[in-house]
């Protein structure tokens, strides 16, 4: 495809405006702003800050995103915790039993990206990262998943600041847990159902007529945290929120794309049909960012006090 029909990211181009000087000087004095907030992150995170969290939400310029993340994940603090270093991994003779897994799984991440493509430094990035977190985590192996995690995070990183994002989220955000067991997203869709009957009543009874539970549909959503699923414009700025409001996001984003596709679902006259649409991930490529953190962050809102009640309802539910 003529590189002219591609965005920065290597994905086809969608329907998006080049920015107006006045909207250049507003995203650069943005920038700025989030320069000097830089060295205060680790404070401000630390207090749940108000400010850090409405600026998430309004999103990170992409000039700057690539300074901020590390600060969010706490990369460096990684660093320091692991027992070795990526150097180390990449240089390593070890046999992964999980090399021949991971090369099919990067033969198929985001087969319309000319950035990832075989045989492409990016490809043999993706292959060297995946490989690294299989013998870091060697309880976990390698789960099909983080392919599309770590394919979306090289099209913004170098291949050694990928790999700590995803220790990062691995560890730090317990995504760990749920790649070396998947039954333990069960407790996540057992909250979600309870949120969707409570924020969408008319959609939890068409999935409740047709048997549709959360794991049919949300499944993927919460392994890849939405990188296979949304356009990189949009997944970008879920993840931007997600490093300091952890999995409350996830959740958020999951009702979003419920609610502005419940139209739709509601006409379904089989569970089939409904599927279908859930899974349509072409719908939102031209689906405005703004708009869709907008309804994710406003229209649902509830604590991670709920989520742990619902979590604990879960739990006791299956001791009975």
């Amino acid at each position: 495809m003529n590189p002219e029909n591609r965005d920065h990211y290597g994905f086809p181009k969608q329907n998006t405006q080049t920015p107006s000087k006045e909207e250049m000087l507003k995203i650069n004095a943005r920038i700025e702003k989030w320069r000097k907030m830089i060295p205060k992150i680790p404070q401000l995170m630390a207090n749940n800050d108000s400010k850090l969290k409405s600026r998430l939400r309004k999103g990170i310029p992409e000039g700057i995103r690539m300074l901020i993340w590390p600060c969010l994940a706490e990369i460096d603090q990684m660093k320091i915790q692991a027992k070795r270093t990526y150097k180390e991994l990449v240089e390593s003779q070890e046999i992964s039993p999980h090399d021949s897994q991971i090369t099919l799984d990067v033969m198929r991440t985001f087969q319309t990206n000319d950035l990832i493509k075989m045989d492409t430094i990016t490809s043999q990035s993706l292959f060297t990262v995946l490989r690294a977190i299989s013998l870091t985590f060697q309880d976990m192996g390698y789960c099909q998943g983080l392919n599309y995690l770590a394919g979306s995070f090289l099209l913004l990183m170098n291949d050694e600041l990928v790999y700590w994002h995803l220790y990062s989220l691995l560890t730090k955000y317990g995504c760990l847990d749920t790649y070396i067991n998947p039954t333990n997203t069960l407790k996540y869709f057992y909250a979600l159902d309870i949120l969707v009957k409570q924020f969408l009543p008319d959609l939890h009874a068409k999935f409740t007529k047709f048997n549709i539970v959360p794991f049919y549909y949300a499944a993927e959503w919460f392994i890849t945290l939405f990188s296979s699923i949304l356009p990189m414009q949009i997944f970008l700025r879920v993840t931007d929120i997600f490093w300091h409001e952890h999995h409350k996001t996830t959740f958020r984003a999951s009702l979003a794309i419920l609610k502005i596709r419940k139209e739709e679902i509601l006409t379904a006259k089989t569970m089939e049909q409904a599927i279908t649409i859930l899974k349509d991930q072409k719908f939102f490529n031209n689906y405005d960012p703004d708009k869709f953190i907008k309804i994710a962050m406003k229209d649902f809102i509830f604590s991670k006090k709920d989520l742990r009640k619902y979590y604990d309802q879960f739990a006791a539910s299956q001791k009975k």
